[in-house]
């Protein structure tokens, strides 16, 4: 995979594959091209040249990139979860909005399934019933990954997931993502400059540096 920005090479054939119910680290610095990888795995950013193999489509030459990309069985948790939920929705209300949109179930069903998700997740009504500026950073993050689980993905990137959460939350939602994937057997991409995070939660960790996969370590 490649990338440029302007005439920038920010991407240079980037190329890993992740396996059917791992954790696969990204590490890098800051502007090593991690966040980029992760949108352009989405459908967020379009590579320029390359390959992004997905359920045996390669949805770069066959058009299918972009926000097309996300009912395909890829969700993306961002690093600051806030800007993934509408400030006039309760919990509640953005748990259901997916469900609506994807046709995952009836509309008599919909509060069932929602709340079958929040109790997934961790959260109580009192939590559904908040808007987002009433919400601590690990109760939001906690309602991003049940709309993220309404979609029933088969690949989760996390880019920096808990970089803004303090240390005591980030190990519950890692906790929480790793019980999940047990569960579900959902494979993550989780994108970090924790090295310590990653040796922790991975089974594998790729190494970005330049734009470039310098090492693929087995942990």
């Amino acid at each position: 995979m490649f990338k440029k920005f302007n005439a920038k090479q920010v991407l240079e054939d980037v190329n890993f594959d992740i396996r059917p119910g791992e954790t696969l680290g990204l590490c890098g610095k800051s502007g090593s091209g991690k966040t980029t990888v992760g949108r352009c795995i989405v459908g967020l950013e379009i590579p320029d040249s390359g390959e992004i193999l997905f359920g045996g489509v390669d949805h770069l030459s066959k058009g299918k990139m972009g926000s097309s990309i996300m009912g395909t069985g890829i969700q993306m948790i961002f690093q600051h979860p806030e800007t993934s939920l509408d400030p006039r929705m309760k919990g509640l209300d953005s748990i259901i909005e997916p469900l609506k949109i994807h046709n995952k179930c009836t509309r008599e069903q919909m509060y069932d399934k929602a709340m079958e998700l929040a109790d997934m997740v961790g959260l109580s009504m009192e939590h559904l019933n908040r808007y987002p500026s009433q919400l601590s950073g690990g109760e939001i993050q906690r309602i991003v990954l049940a709309r993220i689980l309404s979609i029933e993905p088969q690949l989760i990137v996390a880019d920096e997931p808990t970089s803004m959460l303090d240390v005591s939350v980030q190990a519950q939602v890692m906790r929480l993502m790793q019980r999940i994937q047990e569960e579900k057997g959902i494979s993550y991409l989780l994108i970090s400059h924790d090295i310590e995070l990653l040796y922790q939660v991975c089974d594998r960790i790729a190494y970005l540096e330049a734009g470039r996969i310098v090492k693929m370590e087995e942990i």
